[in-house]
């Protein structure tokens, strides 16, 4: 199997994430990683000047993380994507290439003509009489950009994937025998959702609401500036014996959007997959560690909750082990890139 020799770039809303592992997928060893702040509106920005300023970043970045390889693989944002599984009849594989261009038509609300299209059978439906298959969408214009953006800071792209599959490689197939899971991902802009079975993702789903939409609740509610909100949703979150309750009583509203978008996913998956319920979630995103957040949701669903830990099998050097366990949350999708195997 061949060694990793590259490093996983996140480029989020919020911020950027490097890091670099060494040795194979199934016994990583830890070479380097590092964050920085996104410049403001640059990751969804068209323009000239957001490429060249992003660019700058991830070049400091890749400097000040003592990054040693030129060779990276990044993450396309799940807002800007089109992520589906789908149904189709059993077919060949020439046969299943001419209907997923049909199918995306059905579901993608952009020409194919400007998108990218990628797809990976997952297995067969519980009748028995179809097929369920992972459809990725991803526009042409949102691929040329990440490329861009990548070359101008001197770096190779080696390869381009989702968020949710980096972040499902790093929390869930690494553990043997897990049982059917449910991934939440709070990331700065959005919600990302995946129910993984067998290692296999086998539903996705985005929402517009994350880190950002809960600070917005908790400065509208106590009148506070956005920043001194941000910090008031990290320390006391969804405690409601902290502050009387009042940073929670403002978050509670927004998070439960996410919440209830939880319970419909659930709620869906089990029309499809009765037999393979899902047996627990993994939170994990920038947002993930607000206090109380998972006792809230753990008894707003009725699963068990955990935070997830990339860095779960990898050896970390003592003296940053405690800041990266720390923040290991944010790192869920750069880890997850940086494990992915080469296929030769």
């Amino acid at each position: 199997m061949p060694a990793l020799n590259h490093f996983g770039l996140d480029i989020g809303t919020h911020s950027l994430k490097a890091v670099q592992l060494s040795g194979s997928s199934e016994q990583p060893g830890f070479v380097a990683a590092g964050q920085i702040p996104t410049p403001p509106h640059t990751v969804s920005a068209e323009t000239e000047e957001s490429v060249e300023a992003l660019a700058a970043t991830v070049k400091t970045l890749h400097k000040e993380a003592r990054i040693t390889t030129n060779k990276v693989v990044a993450a396309l944002p799940e807002s800007q994507i089109f992520t589906r599984v789908i149904e189709l009849p059993p077919l060949s594989a020439a046969e299943t290439r001419h209907a997923i261009s049909w199918e995306a038509e059905q579901y993608v609300p952009i020409p194919m003509s400007e998108v990218r299209l990628d797809w990976q059978v997952l297995g067969k439906t519980v009748a028995g009489d179809k097929m369920e298959v992972l459809l990725v969408a991803a526009p042409i214009i949102l691929v040329e950009r990440f490329i861009k953006t990548i070359k101008a800071a001197g770096l190779t792209v080696v390869g381009l994937e989702t968020e949710i599959t980096a972040v499902v490689r790093s929390l869930v197939q690494r553990s043997e025998g897990a049982p059917t899971t449910m991934v939440v991902s709070i990331g700065a802009s959005t919600t990302d959702l995946s129910i993984v079975t067998g290692g296999r993702i086998n539903f996705t789903r985005s929402i517009a609401t994350g880190g950002v939409a809960l600070a917005r609740g908790v400065a509208q509610e106590l009148g506070f500036e956005l920043d001194q909100a941000t910090e008031y949703m990290k320390t006391y979150g969804l405690d409601a014996t902290s502050l009387e309750g009042k940073v929670m009583q403002a978050i509670k509203p927004v998070f439960d959007v996410i919440v209830n978008e939880i319970r419909r996913s659930l709620a869906f998956y089990a029309t499809k997959h009765p037999d393979l319920p899902v047996k627990r979630v993994v939170v994990t995103g920038g947002t993930a560690k607000l206090s109380g957040l998972v006792i809230y949701l753990a008894e707003a669903i009725g699963l068990e909750v955990q935070i997830g830990n990339p860095w779960e099998g990898v050896s970390l050097p003592s003296s940053i082990a405690p800041k990266l366990e720390e923040e290991g949350t944010s790192y869920a999708v750069a880890v997850g890139l940086a494990l992915k195997q080469e296929t030769k």
